[in-house]
């Protein structure tokens, strides 16, 4: 028997959102079909009132009637109607009230593919378990909690939730009489950090959801509710429990790290971490164990890789970055910068990187990022200098970036020395383009300008030098002074107008620039040995 297409009306007074709706996924291959998209809430009535859908998916703010309005009076009218709401995180405090006219869940913009499914799916379910005269209300509200739950957490990771968390979580209580059943709370928070060609969409979001499934099928056997959340490659776990469920979870961790570094060996270049904050008693202090989750990852450059990091183990800082980055280092540092001193640059980072390591049980992530930043920083500055006008991959943004890919002390210095290193031979060589400017553009003054009366002083105010400064170095990096060099371009032309035996050698003399031609061959044959009638019998 051929079975009966749901249909789904779309609203939204955005044209991009509908197209976008229409297009994320393959209706007909779940036995959907689009039997209508409407751009205000009037429109999505009419239209629903004619074609009695299964399914609307509508913005919670449009024009002329509310989305709000619209899901109260659909609820009324059509209560089979399965209802997905689409909103955005300044909207949160509408989302509460839609839960009360029978929504089964709510998409955050930008909608991605999988909660879009997801929505469709639970909708599925429900629909299934009518037409089956089935009661499975308690699962699909559990259900669509867990996802609210979900989308909290996202919003608090965020920190764009723009209701009080104190507020919202009394809302749950008192509206819908769903709350975490427990009064204790503890965050997990696992970064997975791709490299190379691994490093795809398609990749990441299998990781996310197998990292996923292993937690819950590591924690979820116990005594324990699970919340996550996934935000740029970060998975977050919101655990809630009673006190001794959750000391009682920490037995579970190494075989939770065991089962990440399993997938480790299918995808070699993954790296992870783990961090988990301490354990509060309000929820109002989510936002310290987030905090708390982040300083763990922090601290992987000390603990290094694919490690699970607890908050209470890390050790309190007892030094600042100027014990380390004192006014002696800063000495000698910019003094090697000045000097484009590149083994005196390694030396000193070296020497950081040694004494960081030997009080690295007495820092946190922290203090050692600020470590780095400081010597970044210094190192930028210092190189102004040298007006270096493209830095190719070591801009000092990217530097600063880098810290965050490290998992260990000496990678960190190690990548500074190397970067360091790079650019200092960068400014070298601009250094020495510096240098040689003027006498490439004293050089080239004096090609196209030989046959004229030129001195070492028409020089100079070409280029903009001082007359001693620019015959000082003319000398230095030619190996004769400047008038020689001019006087030699001047007997190589007469070289070529000799061999043509029509100009005399009174043109000729004048031609290259010389106005006595008794001069010109006194000169000519001191440079070559021969006189210019001699040349001319030689070669013309």
């Amino acid at each position: 028997m051929r079975q009966i297409k749901r249909k789904v009306v779309i609203a939204d007074d955005e044209q991009r959102s509908c197209k976008l709706l229409e297009s994320l996924i393959d209706w007909e291959q779940r036995n959907m079909e689009i039997a209508g998209v409407a751009r205000d809430g009037f429109e999505a009535l009419r239209m629903c009132e004619k074609i009695r859908p299964d399914f609307l998916i509508t913005d919670i703010r449009m024009p002329g009637l509310s989305g709000l309005e619209l899901i109260q009076r659909i609820h009324q009218l059509i209560p089979s109607v399965k209802v997905i709401i689409i909103t955005g995180y300044s909207q949160f405090e509408y989302a509460h009230q839609a839960l009360r006219f029978g929504v089964i869940d709510y998409l955050l913009k930008p909608i991605k593919k999988e909660e879009l499914l997801a929505a469709l799916e639970k909708g599925e379910d429900t629909i299934h378990q009518t037409e089956a005269q089935k009661t499975g209300r308690e699962t699909v509200t559990l259900k669509s909690m867990q996802n609210f739950k979900g989308n909290l957490l996202a919003a608090i990771i965020r920190e764009q939730s723009c209701m009080n968390k104190r507020e919202f979580r009394k809302t749950i209580l008192d509206e819908y009489h769903v709350s975490f059943s427990e009064e204790y709370w503890q965050m997990m928070q696992i970064e997975i950090i791709l490299n190379g060609e691994e490093n795809t969409l398609s990749v990441q979001d299998y990781l996310e959801r197998k990292m996923k499934d292993i937690v819950l099928e590591e924690l979820g056997r116990e005594n324990v509710e699970i919340v996550t959340a996934a935000e740029n490659g970060n998975i977050f776990i919101l655990l809630n429990g009673s006190r001794d469920a959750l000391d009682h979870i920490k037995k579970k961790f190494p075989e939770l790290r065991s089962d990440l570094l399993f997938v480790n060996e299918l995808f070699r270049k993954i790296i992870f971490t783990i961090g988990i904050s301490s354990v509060i008693h309000d929820f109002d202090q989510i936002d310290q164990c987030v905090e708390e989750c982040r300083t763990c990852l922090s601290y992987k450059i000390v603990a290094g890789k694919n490690k699970i990091i607890r908050y209470s183990e890390i050790p309190v800082g007892k030094f600042q970055t100027d014990f380390f980055v004192d006014e002696a280092f800063k000495k000698i540092f910019m003094e090697s910068i000045a000097n484009a001193d590149i083994q005196g640059i390694t030396e000193k980072l070296e020497e950081l990187n040694v004494k960081v390591y030997q009080y690295s049980k007495h820092l946190d992530g922290q203090i050692v990022f600020e470590i780095y930043q400081s010597v970044v920083r210094l190192f930028f500055s210092g190189i102004q200098i040298f007006n270096l006008q493209d830095y190719g991959e070591y801009s000092q943004d990217n530097i600063l970036l880098q810290i965050d890919y490290m998992y260990s002390i000496s990678a960190a210095f190690g990548y500074l020395s190397d970067a360091f290193a790079c650019l200092l031979r960068q400014c070298r060589e601009e250094t020495e383009k510096q240098s040689t400017r003027p006498i490439r553009m004293a050089k080239l003054y004096i090609s196209e300008h030989y046959r004229e009366q030129i001195t070492l002083e028409s020089v100079a105010g070409f280029i903009g030098l001082n007359e001693t400064y620019l015959s000082t170095v003319f000398k230095k990096q030619v190996g004769k002074s400047l008038v020689d060099y001019l006087t030699s371009i001047r007997i190589r032309h007469a070289k070529e107008l000799l061999v043509d035996d029509k100009k005399s050698i009174g043109e000729i003399a004048c031609e290259v620039g010389f106005n006595d031609a008794k001069y010109f061959t006194k000169r000519f044959k001191k440079y070559t040995g021969v006189s210019p009638n001699e040349y001319r019998k030689l070669f013309g």
